[in-house]
């Protein structure tokens, strides 16, 4: 009976959260906006706006944490805005430290008449996006208060997941806009394996990340595990309070940790099941899995 009792209350809770919820959106949507402009915006060199940008390689759990930041709606979230800048991606890896000025527009210019609208409603705005990653130099320099939530994914899941979708195959559509070498590696990349590049695009990202990061405010950068995320209501949690601003309950987030985007196509296997000479070639293209705890 006392569990019975128990469920119930917990019913109530869930089904009142989520009309608070909705309320809440409501009442916001029916505020009238706040009279600001991108002349003021420019004023104020957008010190006046505090926005958030997700950092990865993509394939990481950033839909799940789309969906699961959507629940608040004092967080307008952006998951593959337009433009995506799938190309500029590429051309930002390539040359951002030789020409910031040109990526500092080029970044503004997508990205400020969404930002204008989410202060003109009073939100705090968060870009999912992976494409953003290696704008993140020059971020700070265009939004000076913007913070960072570094995810990171196992790299025997993602380049399973890579491999999967056909990437470095010629064919996949996003393959003009993917990372490849610079540096001397370029003269052996065509020999490579799929698990080597794809392994090499994980930890070539994530290098990318981790020096940003050392630039950075540590306060204004929040390291999470995709792992963590799809397994502990408390992560998400840890995230809206980065974020500054109310969490929805522990059973909320719980009814919504539901994996998003799965890939269903292609056969590989998981990585618990490669043989070992596949996972000593990820191993040595992918160093930082070792300092992330990856095994």
């Amino acid at each position: 009976m006392k569990l019975f009792i128990y469920r119930l209350l917990l019913k109530v809770a869930d089904s009142f959260t989520d009309l608070t919820r909705k309320a809440d959106g409501a009442a916001q949507r029916l505020l009238p906006a706040r009279q600001v402009s991108l002349a003021h915006c420019e004023a104020q060199k957008w010190q006046n706006v505090r926005p958030c940008f997700v950092l990865s390689t993509g394939r990481s759990g950033t839909l799940l944490l789309s969906k699961l930041l959507s629940l608040s709606p004092h967080v307008a979230v952006a998951h593959q805005p337009r433009p995506e800048l799938i190309r500029a991606s590429k051309l930002a890896f390539e040359k951002v430290k030789i020409a910031p000025e040109v990526f500092r527009e080029t970044f503004k210019s997508a990205r400020e008449e969404l930002l204008l609208e989410v202060l003109r409603h009073d939100q705090i705005f968060v870009e999912t996006n992976n494409r953003i990653t290696f704008f993140s130099p020059i971020i700070r320099d265009v939004f000076p208060h913007a913070r960072f939530i570094h995810l990171v994914r196992h790299p025997g899941d993602f380049v399973r997941s890579g491999i999967r979708r056909g990437w470095y195959s010629e064919k996949h559509e996003h393959d003009i806009g993917r990372i490849v070498p610079t540096s001397q590696a370029r003269n052996l990349w065509a020999a490579w394996t799929l698990i080597e590049k794809i392994g090499w695009l994980w930890n070539e990202t994530n290098l990318f990340i981790e020096e940003v990061k050392s630039a950075v405010p540590p306060d204004d950068f929040l390291f999470v595990k995709a792992e963590d995320l799809f397994a502990d209501a408390g992560i998400t949690r840890d995230i809206f309070s980065f974020l500054g601003t109310p969490a929805p309950s522990l059973n909320a987030i719980a009814k919504n940790l539901r994996p998003e985007n799965v890939q269903k196509k292609g056969d590989y296997p998981p990585y618990r099941e490669w043989p070992d000479e596949d996972k000593q070639s990820l191993h040595r293209i992918a160093p930082l899995m070792e300092d992330y705890g990856y095994v």
